[in-house]
């Protein structure tokens, strides 16, 4: 005869019941109206982004801001994800001929 194993259904029950209380309490949170005038652009965003990393080491020391808020929305974002990329790249690029040597590097 076969033994009846424990059920996972408790556990799943009350893993889903605290993600739908996450999702309705997260529903409620609002954020102040951004004024549009004088907003940071894509400009500002883009500048944003380049200093990401140093404003966030920063900002565990200093109060810093590492996201400029309010902003002018999706045009300060698409500036501030192409900063970032940028940064990240020109962090990247010391490193890549060692990576590249030490790939092809035969013993």
């Amino acid at each position: 005869m076969r033994q009846r194993t424990k059920s996972s259904c408790p556990r799943f029950a009350v893993r889903l019941s605290g993600a739908v209380l996450a999702f309705a309490l997260t529903g409620c949170a609002t954020q102040p109206a951004p004024a549009t005038d004088g907003a940071p652009g894509i400009l500002s965003g883009f500048v944003h982004g380049l200093i990401a990393i140093p404003a966030l080491l920063a900002s565990l020391v200093l109060e810093v801001r590492v996201y400029a808020f309010p902003n002018s929305g999706f045009w300060y974002d698409l500036g501030f994800c192409g900063g970032f990329g940028v940064g990240m790249a020109l962090l990247a690029l010391p490193i890549i001929p060692f990576i590249g040597g030490y790939l092809t590097r035969r013993n």
